[in-house]
């Protein structure tokens, strides 16, 4: 996936401060640089026959079922075989369907062929793109696979989440439905939530995107001084304290008094969107940070009430259970994170982590040995 010398980085970065990897806006848990309510960002791939596939043409569209999966993903094969049981009833109705392929970063000619013939033996009617370096997957900041989101007119991103559960094959029929108006305004109750997703103001919105864009080059001083003024433009939106929260902690492993600040900015994020997960991970994240144990389990304990399958608030939680000697409480939250994401190094160098503090530090090496191998691919 990346070349060993970005690997020992990425590692090194994970040993010094694990949990930091993960915190950036999303919504339901799904996506953590996007919300609903935003636009989904576009991306230009190209599919399985070749022909570039670009996002941007499925605008006019009032419903597009958008998922982020891999063939070594069982729930990814499940999700799409049900996705394709759908199509050729809805599809005439005007709903459309894009996967994006994320299984490798840098895919052999084999790994193509693979792919084309999982496609083709499952009968996939819409487009199956390759994400080429993983460039859309970072992007919208996928944190396990499968992650869905649904679109309605306008790119407009209605609906997301992670895992492919049990229940998500109904909410996603409904949720898409609702977007066809297939059904009637009493039945619609999935949409008008929808419709109460924070839109913050113009200014606020590109000035946030400006900020994200840096911060994904590796310009985070010029990224923070996008996102001060995002959050001056708009107060009230989330997303761009937690990410401005997640540079400041970033920068708390030189400058200690860098994780005041960020903590200032989790804790307005939580007040301005209760319900957000990444919000609540990523003050539970500072406050474990600043040694306030009681209160960073407090805060994740909500954050996995809210998204009981989302990763980093797993491997936190992992983290603070191993660290009071509550290791098979801590494993099993740890073998539930890494069935969501089994070949994302990052998760794997959490697991590590969690349990050097539960003092295995055989376990610990193997996790850690297993992020190497993983990112080194």
């Amino acid at each position: 996936m990346r070349s060993r010398g970005k690997a020992g980085k990425i590692l090194a970065s994970v040993l010094l401060f694990a949990v930091g990897l993960y915190s950036a806006p999303k919504a339901a848990a799904a996506f953590k640089n996007v919300q609903v309510g935003a636009e989904a960002p576009e991306f230009r791939l190209k599919d399985v026959s070749g022909n570039e596939v670009s996002l941007d043409a499925f605008k006019n569209d009032k419903a597009v079922i958008l998922v982020f999966f891999a063939t070594w993903s069982g729930r990814s094969m499940d999700e799409l075989k049900d996705i394709q049981k759908m199509v050729p009833e809805l599809e005439p109705k005007g709903l459309k369907v894009i996967a994006v392929n994320v299984d490798h970063e840098h895919m052999s000619d084999e790994d193509l062929k693979a792919v084309r013939g999982k496609a083709a033996d499952m009968k996939l009617s819409f487009p199956v793109v390759f994400d080429s370096g993983l460039d859309t997957y970072r992007g919208y900041g996928v944190v396990a696979v499968p992650s869905t989101a649904i679109l309605g007119e306008g790119g407009v991103i209605r609906h997301a989440v992670n895992g492919y559960p049990s229940f998500v094959l109904a909410e996603m029929r409904e949720q898409v439905e609702v977007l066809l108006g297939l059904r009637k305004a009493e039945e619609a109750a999935v949409a008008a939530k929808a419709d109460t997703a924070y839109k913050p103001n113009r200014k606020a919105l590109l000035n946030y995107n400006l900020g994200r864009r840096l911060h994904a080059s590796g310009m985070d001083d010029n990224a923070e001084r996008k996102l001060a003024t995002a959050v001056a433009a708009d107060p009230g939106w989330a997303a761009p304290r937690i990410l401005l929260g997640d540079i400041l902690l970033a920068k708390a492993r030189k400058d200690p008094g860098k994780a005041a600040e960020a903590r200032k900015e989790f804790e307005a994020a939580v007040a301005a969107e209760k319900e957000n997960v990444v919000a609540r991970t990523g003050l539970a994240r500072v406050q474990w940070k600043m040694g306030l144990v009681a209160e960073a389990e407090k805060e994740v304990g909500e954050a996995l009430r809210l998204g009981a399958s989302y990763p980093p608030a797993m491997m936190l939680k992992a983290a603070i259970l191993a660290g009071k000697g509550n290791v098979a409480e801590a494993e099993t939250l740890i073998r539930g994170a890494l069935e969501l994401s089994p070949r994302d190094p990052e998760a794997h160098a959490l697991a590590g982590r969690a349990y050097e503090a539960a003092g295995d530090l055989g376990k610990a090496a193997g996790m850690y040995r297993k992020a190497w191998l993983l990112a080194g691919e």
